[in-house]
Order: structure tokens, then sequence, then C-alpha cells
């Protein structure tokens, strides 16, 4: 049934989930004006979507986004007042339905709404209110909707321009106050309740779309920033890449609804809300075409649901304009089912959470099964047998009983597929991540049966360096890339019998941790024509509360975790000026800055670059800059090559610093179009245990121009500088130097001439009194060797000329005066 990998439900005690009643798909007739579509429109009206919608066709123009500062019903988040340009798109006429959602549901896209004791939720299945908007639906659940339909949730500046046209007016219908013959507001129903769609003419908007102010708010595609107006893009805006408020994500919410004043009505009305939470008086309008095309970095929303239990005093659901956030909550989230064990049993993996103290009962379609809660994971681990019937053919239908209040939560988790062929996960598991330390932190994988992993990555393709510390230990240290709340692992192996294992834990990030400020770099640039800085900050889940100059505020717009804009800058350009940066729990910083001349010399790149200790590779420069379309080619330290490992979003781990601890170098990095950038940073001392008699290669980079090097640990105590021993090292080709490493003992670094073929590299070392010495031979060093770049200092940056097609990304095609086509994903001559 359903296809969702995550899971929130915050679910009221006593209440259950109630299955929609199969529906016919619905046809459109609106109740104020019957009409058939297209008819008594004014504008053509577009094909139905594949629920039957009717969708009217937007024009391709401009209008005038938000309000002036002069109106006096504006709010801050209104302004400025900025022009924009879209391009023409079919917008639903209507609010979806009662009956259309059924439909959703009955298909299985869509979740079934969670129905409240009063309210418009009741309607639910009522078929007397089939066309009556559908409410009680999150984020989620309205682009799932969408999506299912074969369209989309519109942008905020769609939905403004459908609601108040070219003209920018001040209601869908125009200046007129808001009476009960335009809307469905606060005093038109006692008690309030919802309207069937199309019921009032009179308040159609001037592309003739029906309800947009009152009965009900409407999701819409952006995050909510109350300070976006001022760095929106003027073409097919699509939002900020990332909320405001980061602990606080918010969407917006648009036309009003059945309890809002008339002030909420207004078109450029704009309120945030949570995206994973139901609300009992916002519902769902689309946009019929496909997916937006999202910039990188952009910050999608969980895939989660939350609901709280109903008001105490009337019985109905939580009010978008009066949101209650210390009502008590349980919630339900990723899933994970295993494949059957040899005894015909399968494993599962619940993420469950709730603000009180509870006990957990779980059934799978009905069967019980047997689970203890995994305090470190912040789940279930439940295991019992395949269930031989099931409700539906896809998915298993799982409840949680939450006691003793007697919540109940449902999750639809996906059958495991090809379970003869594909590999399966342990039977017993568990995960400890340590707190980030300098861009890294450590992870141990518990589990049984004993498996050898052979891959192991974060977020994607990131490797991490591991050690398998037992047969049911792994201990590994990767760079800190959560994904939203949570890391993301990819492990694969065998176990002893020799069949493959895989395992995808997911792990929420840890709690507690302090916050440190390991990396800031402010870096002025022009952004859309206008001076402004970028603030690059790690750890990524610091809070940047405000930027400002001179006492005067800077509206600061994410582009990437870790990665804001924050502008306009005050003075002439070249100016010297402060700028103030505070993140919660922090003394705030004071950074001299130069106001930048726009668009002649722009600064793109934001970059900051930092020493770590990584394990087994010791002291490493780490790289990040943004915006991280081109790929890095090339680093060196004060001219020596270093040899690089990417990782998402701009971050480089360059490995390994020739330097001694103490030491300060010059790091720099080249990109593909020919820029460099550089930056001192200082040799951490790293100092690090190697299990004795376990000797290991762990780097191969450049030298210098010429030679290579590559390190060995051997983890022998008594290797420290001033050590009697003797040595060979040779790869059949070249015969290396070498030298124990000044800090770290039992490491050995080696250089010479890079070989053109070579073969196995053999290792031997001999102390005085010895009668023979002690060899190691490394058949993966020719392998290293061939996938270490060429050993050339990089030329010297040409700066390229570059013309509108050459523009890879929005903000760089706006900021050097040329226009986005976001359909298209390409840059062009205005």
């Amino acid at each position: 049934m359903h296809k969702f990998k995550f899971f929130y439900f915050i679910i009221p005690a006593g209440i259950l989930l109630l299955i929609i009643a199969a529906c016919n798909l619905p046809g459109f007739r609106g109740v104020g004006t019957p009409r058939t579509p297209g008819e008594d429109s004014g504008h053509p009206t577009g094909p139905t979507n594949t629920d039957g919608a009717e969708t009217m066709l937007i024009p391709a123009g401009s209008f005038w986004m938000g309000s002036t500062d002069t109106e006096p019903l504006a709010n801050a988040d209104e302004m400025p007042f900025h022009k924009i340009t879209l391009d023409a798109f079919y917008f639903y006429t209507h609010e979806v339905t009662n009956k259309m959602y059924a439909a959703c549901v009955e298909a299985g896209a869509c979740l079934p709404i969670n129905v409240m004791d009063s309210g418009p939720t009741t309607h639910t299945e009522n078929p007397a209110y089939a066309e009556y908007p559908v409410v009680g639906v999150d984020w989620n659940m309205a682009e799932d909707y969408c999506t299912w339909a074969g369209g989309r949730l519109p942008t905020e500046a769609e939905w403004e321009y459908a609601a108040r046209g070219a003209e920018s007016l001040l209601y869908p219908w125009g200046a007129e106050v808001p009476a009960c013959d335009r809307v469905n507001m606060l005093g038109c129903l006692v008690p309030p309740d919802t309207v069937k769609v199309g019921s009032y003419a009179l308040g159609n908007s001037p592309f003739k779309v029906w309800d947009m102010a009152g009965n009900a708010w409407e999701w819409v595609h952006d995050w909510y920033d109350p300070d976006y107006y001022t760095l929106s893009a003027s073409t097919s805006p699509l939002g900020p890449n990332l909320p405001d408020d980061p602990d606080n994500p918010l969407k917006v919410v648009r036309g009003g609804g059945l309890h809002s004043e008339p002030l909420a009505l207004r078109s450029a009305e704009r309120t945030g809300a949570r995206p994973l939470r139901a609300f009992d008086d916002v519902g769902i309008r689309c946009v019929a075409e496909g997916a937006l095309d999202h910039p990188a970095g952009y910050v999608p929303v969980p895939e989660g649901h939350e609901m709280v239990p109903p008001d105490p005093l009337d019985g109905g659901g939580e009010l978008v304009e009066d949101p209650d956030d210390d009502t008590p909550w349980y919630s339900i989230g990723h899933s994970l089912v295993s494949c059957p064990d040899s005894e015909g049993r399968m494993h599962m993996f619940l993420a469950a959470d709730t603000s009180e103290d509870v006990t957990y009962s779980v059934t799978v379609d009905g069967i019980p099964f047997d689970c203890y809660y995994d305090e470190m994971l912040r789940g279930l681990q439940c295991e019992g047998p395949v269930p031989a019937v099931t409700e539906y053919p896809d998915v298993f239908h799982v409840q949680i009983h939450f006691n003793p209040r007697g919540g109940i939560g449902h999750v639809y988790p996906d059958k495991p597929v090809d379970c003869d062929t594909a590999p399966t996960g342990p039977d017993r598991f568990s995960v400890d991540v340590s707190c980030p330390e300098e861009g890294f932190f450590n992870a141990t994988f518990t589990y049984e049966p004993a498996i050898t992993w052979f891959t192991a990555h974060i977020a994607g393709e990131t490797n991490m360096s591991c050690v398998q510390v037992s047969e049911t230990e792994l201990q590994c240290t990767a760079p800190d890339l959560p994904s939203g709340d949570h890391y993301e692992f990819y492990l694969r192996g065998r176990d002893a019998a020799g069949v493959e294992r895989e395992w995808t834990p997911w792990v929420p990030l840890p709690e507690g941790c302090p916050v440190g400020m390991n990396a800031l770099h402010i870096v002025p640039l022009c952004f859309e024509g206008g001076p402004t800085v970028q603030v690059s900050y790690l750890p990524t889940t610091l809070n940047l509360v405000s930027a400002s100059t001179v006492g005067v505020p800077l509206s600061c717009i994410g582009m990437a975790p870790g990665v804001q804009v924050c502008g306009a800058l005050p003075g002439e350009p070249g100016s010297s000026i402060t700028v103030t940066i505070c993140f919660e729990g922090e003394e705030c910083s004071d950074f001299p800055v130069t106001v930048p001349a726009c668009p002649a010399e722009e600064t793109e790149i934001g970059y900051t670059i930092d020493s770590a200790c990584y394990p087994t590779l010791g002291p490493v420069a780490v790289i990040h800059y943004a915006p991280f379309d081109l790929p890095l080619v090339g680093a060196n330290a004060n001219g020596a090559d270093l040899t690089c490992v990417s990782a998402p979003d701009g971050y480089y781990m360059c490995y390994t610093l020739p330097g001694t601890a103490g030491v300060e170098m010059t790091i720099t990095f080249c990109l593909a179009d020919g820029s460099c950038f550089s930056a001192s940073v200082t040799v951490p001392a790293c100092v690090e245990e190697v299990p004795s008699g376990d000797w290991r290669l762990i780097g191969v980079g450049c030298h210098d121009a010429t030679q290579i090097y590559f390190m060995l640990d051997t983890g022998l105590d008594w290797l420290v500088p001033g050590a009697d021993f003797t040595y060979t090292a040779s790869d059949e080709e070249t015969t290396y130097s070498c030298s124990v490493h000044p800090t770290v003992h039992g490491r050995v670094y080696c250089a010479g001439t890079r070989p053109e073929s070579p073969g196995d590299l053999q290792f031997c070392l001999q102390r005085p009194g010895e009668a023979a010495p002690t060899c190691q031979t490394f058949s993966e060093y020719a392998g290293w060797v061939s996938e270490t770049p060429a050993c050339s200092i990089p030329a010297e940056p040409v700066e390229p000329v570059l013309t509108c097609p050459d523009y890879t990304n929005l903000a760089d095609c706006v900021a050097h005066s040329c226009l986005w086509d976001v359909k298209g994903n390409i840059c062009h001559v205005p």
C-alpha cells in the first residue's frame, strides 16, 4: 500500500487511523456557479489531470509579488515588493476534495486522514461532503497526492500569481473588504466549517480560479524564510534551498482558511507551518505538470509524518494559525524489514519515540512480534514469523501500540524483494556514533552473525576508514556528512558460510554533542547582482542567529548545509566594513570585509581550508568550497602535491601533510576552471595506536613534481626518531628512501622516483641483533600508484572568458545579467 521509507506518526491516545472507503474518481461542478470544465472561465482550461481535476492555464507573465512598506496591512515577511516573471503553467481551478483524496488512498499512493473527534476531518468518509476540500494533510501527504495525480505542489510565486493576477490585486477579487458572499472565513459559519469547493463565484481570482482565499489554507512548495524576498530570484523562484530555522523547519501555506480573519485572506499573506504535521485547516491544490528541478544543495523534506492529539476543549485537530507545540506526542520513523532467515523468521527495525514513558507492542498483519527498544538507535528491534496472509501485496501493515495510553501507530514498510538472490543484513545489529570532532566522527557497528566487511560507505559513495576489531564488531571513522537528522551508512561483506551480507543502517545524530566552531569563513561576493557575503561554517548543524554590519541586520538565505549568503552590504564598492556573525550558543565574531563591486569584480567561490587528524592517515587538510559545481583538480601543501578524496557538497580530504606537528604551511587548491585558492593551516599533532604486527599501507601520493611517497604503519612502539634499525623498500622498479614519522610512533614515510610500472611493494625492517629482517609485501601498491594523479604542479590559472551559456547554475546566471531557463536548466542571453 504505502511506499514510504520514513514515517513519523504522533498518535493521540485511543484514536485509530481510519481507512477511507473506496470511491470513484471525482468530477468537478462548482456549487456557487454550476459549470462544466472551460465554461464561463474566460481562459481556456487545460487537459484534466489523472485525478480528473479541472485545470486552468495561467499564462506566462510578470507581476509584483509581496507588499510595499506603505501597505498598512502588510507583514515584514512580505517585503520588499519585487517583480517576478513566470512561465505558463496549468493550475487546479479548485482545491483537492475529499473524494479525490479518497481515490488516492484507495490506489495505495496516499496515507489515510487521521480523523479527529470534531472539525472538518469528520467529513472525510461522509459521501455528503465528497466535494468539500480535504484537510488534515501534512506537506508530505499533499506532495504525495500531487505526484500520484501527475503534478506537483505550486511554488509560492506561482500560487500568488494565480491568486492576484498581473494586476497584483490585494485580494483575489480586488480591493473590496472580504465578506461572506465572497469567502468562507471566521464568522461565516458557526461553528467554523469548510464548504464545497467552488461556492463563491464573487471570490474568483483574475484567472477565474476558485477559493484562493478562505475555506482551507493550501500547502506550497517553498521553504519558509521571512527574509527570502530580499534575495529572491526574479524569474521562476523556487524559494530557499533550506529552512530558515533547521531546528523548526517550516513550509509555506497560503490563502487563509475557515478560522482566518480578513487580514490573512490577502493574496500576499504568507505563513510558515511544520511540514510533517497535519492541520485541520490546511489542504491541497496542485500544478498539473512534472517535478521541479531543484538546484544543488536543496534540502528536501524528510519522508515523515506527525500528528497530535485532538484539542482537549473541542476534540478538533490543530490549526495552522494556532499550533500547540506542548502536546504529548508519539512518533514512528524509518522502518526496515529483512528477508527471512534460515528459520523462516524476519527481522524488522522501527524508529519509534515518544514524549511520555510508555511500553510498545507490535503486530505485523495481525501477528505479534517480539521486540525490544534499542536506546542508541531510538527504535524497536523486532522479529517474528513471516505472515502467511497479508493485507496488501507489496507492503506489510505494521501496528505499534503505545501503552498504557493506547495510542496506535501504523506504518507500511516495503516487503523485501529478490530474497533468493539479494544479500541479507545482520540478524542482530546496533550502531554507536560519537560526537563529531574537526569534521569527522567514529562509528562502532556490532552485529550477529560474524561478518567480514569489504565495503563501507557513508552518504552514498564516500569511503569510511574501518578496522574490524572482532568477528562481530567494526570500528570506522567517517566525515561528518549527516542526511538531515541522521547518518546513512552502507556496508557489504560475507559471513562465515560465504554468504554475502548487505547492511544500510540509518543512525540518528548523537544527542547532547558540544557545539564547537571548527571552521568559519566569510567571503564577499556578488549574488544576483548585489554585494553580499558568503558565510561557510562547520559543523553544519550550527544555528546562524544573525548577521549584521554596524548594527544593521543582513538578510541571509541558505544555499547548502553550512553555507549561507547574507546581504545586501551597505557602503560603496571598495570600502571596508565589519560584518558580525552570531551563532546560537556561541560568542559573536567580527570580520573585516571589503564591499565588492558588482558585477565587474565578482568573487564567486567561498571556501574554507582546515587541518585535522584522520585515523590511519594522520594530518590532513579538509577543503570545503561553494558553489561546488566545479570539481577540484589539484591541491598542494607548500608546493608538494596532496592526494584528495572527495565527499558530497564540495568537501575534500587531502592527505598527508608533509610537515611536522606545529609547522604552518600554505594549502592551495585549484578547480577545473583554472581558479586557485589558498589558506594557511597548522599541521596538527596526530597520535594513533596501531596493532603490533599488523603492517598497513596507509597512503600514497606525490612528494613533489617527480617523486611519489607512501606511508606504512607498523605498530612498533620502538620505531621512533633516532631508533637504530636498517631497512629496504622497493617495488621492483624504484628503491625508496625512508624515515620515521616525527610524531606517530611506528609510522614510516618513504619517497622515491615515481615508477612507470610498479610491482608489489616490499618493505623489510631489522633491528641490531635480530637474525633476519621482518618483511611484508603489499600487492595493492601498484593499484594505489595508478590511481594517484600525475605529479605535476598546476599551471598558473587562466581567467576564462565566459558568456551566458557557460553558466551552469541559476545564481551565476542571474548575477551576470543573463536569463535562467528553469525547465531547460540552461542560461541564455536576455
